[in-house]
């Protein structure tokens, strides 16, 4: 077992103390909590980190200030594995930067028995900018052991996209950095949002002038933006105001709110969580938050809309920067009791099968750790197994679920059988590897339940 994991920071050469309750201090810290690891973050220091406190074990190591100069910053990083390479038995790092694959190669030069977790803060733009295919890039994802991005589309559209590599789905999840127990409050009549409000990509304005359209048609509800504020943003809600003054009472601005018990709290009160986003890397950690607080989600198409809101079974999706689409599902959501009613008990459990870290952190673990392909495999059949059994086939966007999970199963399946020695787990894992397949190329839409279920049984019935 290794001894010790490092994580460092690539082209924005630093943490921030926000970055310590993502998945960027939250997969260190967990691998440390769960299994006893010894766990560091490494890059420039900018300031006081009191979301450290909430993290015990975890370490963070600081390399000189390149006071932005990407070359001064790849060559402390250079440095930092240079002097520490025999004791980092584990290399994490965050996004596919040129950087970041000039410190994975050097790492791998070190440490060529070492293990590399590559997870990619992924959309679809900036992945079609990555030149895959050339030797910089092909080179650095060859030399990783695991790839991961945040949603299902991603997940499928990047294991199309480099068909060499395995792309696994490693969703961000919901760590309580309180220290509390979640309090259950009772629901009012909110649409919350958190975010940096203002910026271009989270396009704030768009709930903003979709709650004006139909304000008066659900005069009882109101809407908070929770988070810093971006000084351009003022010259719009200036001119918000005084388009709208009506709505002064009922539109808020809570500031940044950096105690998270506070931040809980407002989850925790709010019906409804709105995300406008235009482009995401994956799934927010927002998301994961308000779902564990038990608030129905609507949110722009993003790459991980269908994740997010369990294909609309604990929420609702509209067109990017459509502001018409967004009021009238507002308005459509928050005049639905039944729907309100029982959105919370859909979120929770939902959030609790696909969004808790402790569930998350196990599977990171074996695909780093567990040895040999027929443990692999193991977890694989088991895993497979409960998946097939219990799907559900209605509409097209489930249908193209399965797909992608059938597709990666085929691709795994095809690296495994090399690695495989044992002549009958070959032989078992061939089967399925061809009903997979013939799934894939062969079977009308209306059979593909039935094959499905034939393998669920198989797998089980085969279990090694």
């Amino acid at each position: 077992m290794p001894s010790s994991i490092y994580t460092l920071a690539s082209q924005c050469n630093h943490w921030n103390n926000t970055q310590l309750l993502k998945e960027c201090g939250l997969i260190p810290f967990m691998l440390h909590k769960n299994f006893g690891y010894k766990t560091v973050m490494v890059g420039e220091n900018t300031g006081d980190y009191p979301y450290l406190e909430r993290l015990p074990g975890l370490e963070m190591d600081f390399i000189p200030s390149s006071n932005g100069n990407l070359e001064a910053l790849v060559a402390n990083s250079i440095i930092y594995i240079n002097q520490n390479y025999q004791k980092m038995d584990v290399l994490i790092m965050r996004g596919l930067y040129p950087a970041t694959c000039i410190i994975i190669q050097t790492y791998r030069e070190k440490r060529p028995d070492g293990k590399i977790y590559l997870y990619l803060d992924a959309n679809k733009y900036w992945m079609d900018n990555i030149q895959w295919e050339s030797p910089m890039f092909f080179n650095t994802l060859a030399s990783c052991d695991v790839i991961s991005t945040s949603c299902y589309k991603m997940t499928e559209y990047l294991n199309k996209k480099w068909p060499p590599f395995i792309v696994e789905h490693i969703p961000n999840g919901f760590f309580n950095a309180s220290g509390k127990q979640i309090i259950k409050y009772v629901k009012e009549n909110i649409i919350l949002t958190v975010s940096r409000i203002g910026t271009d990509q989270k396009a704030n304005h768009i709930l903003l002038l979709a709650f004006a359209i139909i304000a008066n048609k659900i005069p009882n509800w109101k809407v908070h933006l929770a988070g810093p504020v971006e000084a351009k943003f003022s010259e719009f809600t200036n001119q918000y105001f005084k388009n709208f003054p009506q709505l002064k009472k009922r539109v808020k601005f809570l500031g940044n709110i950096t105690d998270k018990g506070k931040l809980y709290a407002e989850y925790a009160k709010s019906k409804i969580f709105a995300l406008t986003s235009v482009v995401e890397g994956g799934a927010p950690n927002v998301i994961a938050e308000a779902l564990f607080h038990g608030c129905y989600t609507i949110t722009s198409d993003i790459d991980a809309a269908v994740d997010i809101t369990d294909n609309g079974n604990c929420g609702s999706i509209f067109s990017i920067n459509d502001i018409q689409a967004l009021s009238k599902i507002l308005l459509k959501v928050c005049t639905n009791k039944k729907l309100l009613q029982d959105a919370p008990q859909k979120s929770v459990e939902f959030a609790k099968s696909h969004y808790d870290w402790d569930l998350i952190i196990n599977r990171i673990n074996h695909l780093l750790f567990i040895e040999g392909a027929e443990g692999e495999l193991k977890v694989l059949w088991q895993q497979t197994a409960e998946k097939l059994a219990n799907i559900e086939i209605s509409t097209k966007e489930e249908l193209n679920k399965i797909v992608s999970d059938l597709n990666y199963l085929e691709k795994l399946a095809a690296k495994l059988f090399n690695e495989i020695e044992d002549a009958d787990l070959k032989y078992k894992l061939n089967q399925i590897k061809e009903k997979v397949l013939n799934i894939l190329y062969s079977s009308p839409a209306p059979q593909i339940k039935r094959d499905i279920l034939e393998i669920a049984a198989q797998i089980t019935l085969d279990s090694p």
